[in-house]
């Protein structure tokens, strides 16, 4: 009975493990302590409707190096620290649960079909909750009509 509950177990443990390197995206551990780029506010009818919320956006130093020169080198990463927004009364919005933290990591030879970009979501934050399960696909999509800014929706903003 031991020895099935183990196998049992440990096959558990492979298949997580197998999800979780699916996109080889790690957590991204002190990326608050990276440039902040920016906070935008996706209201009500946004698309994706998920990414409706109070959101920052973080680079670490390849991507502001990048957001400075234009070119994005292998190790560029961004992250995005989603949140619920809460009615704070007169007229304000105040920051609210967090919803997700997405990734998104610049690697041109591991990621050609996403346009040299991998992308990752932890849900509510948590390393243990990966959210993307198709390699990213479903988030490229979203990325796709800013091909011409090299997949990002920051547009004439360098720091």
């Amino acid at each position: 009975m031991k020895l099935n509950w183990l196998v049992g177990a440990l096959g558990a443990a492979i298949a997580v493990s197998a999800l979780a390197e699916d996109t080889g995206i790690a957590f991204p551990d002190g990326y608050r302590n990276w440039f902040h780029h920016r906070s935008t506010v996706n209201m009500t009818g946004h698309q994706p409707e998920g990414n409706v919320g109070l959101q920052h956006v973080y680079a670490n130093p390849a991507a502001l190096e990048g957001l400075r020169t234009g070119k994005f080198a292998d190790g560029a990463t961004f992250v995005v620290d989603r949140f619920k927004y809460e009615d704070a009364g007169n007229n304000s919005l105040a920051q609210g649960s967090r919803k997700v933290i997405a990734v998104m990591v610049r690697n041109s030879a591991r990621y050609p079909e996403t346009g040299g970009w991998g992308f990752e979501a932890f849900k509510g934050g948590d390393p243990s909750q990966r959210v993307v399960k198709d390699g990213g696909k479903a988030c490229f999509a979203c990325h796709v009509p800013h091909a011409d800014n090299h997949y990002l929706f920051s547009k004439n903003d360098k720091p």
